[in-house]
């Protein structure tokens, strides 16, 4: 495939990041050996200088577009937003306060000409932990070295055939910003959820997940994931949204093959949920945790030992 006639839309969100968001717009237009690309970066009614920032980029150079939402509609909004903008015939992403490796579109674009049926890409990619600490996510994600240490060493493409079920099963084999998603399903799977306060790009991902028969994983890492101290779910824990996310899914026609898989997870996620308001002395958020683990998981003698640990908090 000619990279000439692919082009990519990178949806880049930001709320409140104004200097963050340099270094993002600085690793994609460092791109090397890149197809024809737009940046639609949507500014989610930022109270800092964000607009400004990404204003003087646009100015710059014409293949980054400015728009704003004239209320804070949260990342999947933002997201949401670029979506209905994007004229490429593929999508990517990369949020304000990450980075891309200067290989990440030419390495998918490779990927895509060895790959032309696959709908969907994932790769790797480095987290920065903290300062100095940086690691790669297949060195310590237990799912992800599970199906993917192979193909890093080999270095070749993998096909991962019924990606949902594995998915539901063990682990969401996609991050935001180490992935490119074809246009056309996105337009067939429908946007972000809006309603979700977080959690916005697992149960995203669980919709994509449901309409392909196979994903291909691209053995490089193409981006850095910086940890924010501040991060909504840094100091909150994710069970609390994830049990939002996964309750909906309940009810939603697509992943009621998946059901049992869906309950298990509701109950993990709320016992995780539990521990956290028994630490912080919230009784009633515990025992409401702890009731839901036991509703959706009664098997499991951990969550009766949680829930009445709930009960009897003081």
């Amino acid at each position: 495939m000619n990279k000439s006639i692919v082009k990519v839309s990178i949806i880049v969100p930001v709320y409140n990041l104004a200097h963050e968001v340099t270094h993002a717009l600085d690793s994609i237009l460092a791109q090397q050996d890149a197809p024809d690309f737009e940046v639609l970066v949507i500014d989610d009614h930022s109270t800092d200088t964000s607009f400004t920032v990404i204003s003087e980029y646009a100015k710059q150079d014409p293949r980054i577009k400015v728009m704003t939402n004239t209320r804070g509609k949260g990342v999947a909004g933002a997201r949401n937003t670029g979506f209905e903008n994007a004229q490429g015939q593929w999508i990517t992403f990369l949020d304000s306060d990450d980075s891309w490796e200067v290989n990440n579109l030419s390495t998918f674009i490779k990927a895509i000409a060895k790959n032309p049926s696959t709908d969907i890409f994932t790769a790797d990619r480095y987290e920065t932990i903290k300062p100095g600490q940086v690691e790669r996510l297949t060195d310590f994600e237990s799912v992800w070295q599970k199906y993917f240490s192979a193909a890093n060493a080999s270095g070749e493409y993998l096909r991962v055939d019924n990606p949902a079920q594995i998915f539901f099963d063990e682990g969401v084999l996609m991050r935001t910003g180490s992935g490119l998603i074809r246009k056309s399903l996105i337009e067939k799977v429908g946007y972000c959820d809006e309603t979700l306060k977080a959690a916005v790009d697992m149960s995203w991902f669980f919709k994509l997940a449901t309409q392909v028969d196979h994903i291909v994983y691209v053995p490089t890492p193409v981006m850095n994931y910086q940890h924010r101290s501040d991060s909504l779910t840094r100091n909150i824990p994710f069970g609390i949204y994830g049990v939002v996310a996964y309750k909906k899914m309940l009810t939603q026609d697509e992943f009621k093959a998946f059901t049992p898989q869906i309950n298990k997870q509701v109950a993990l996620w709320s016992l995780d949920s539990c521990y956290y308001y028994r630490k912080n002395k919230d009784k009633l958020k515990a025992i409401k945790a702890g009731f839901d683990a036991v509703y959706y998981d009664p098997s499991n003698s951990e969550y009766w030992k949680n829930f009445f640990a709930a009960l009897s908090l003081r």
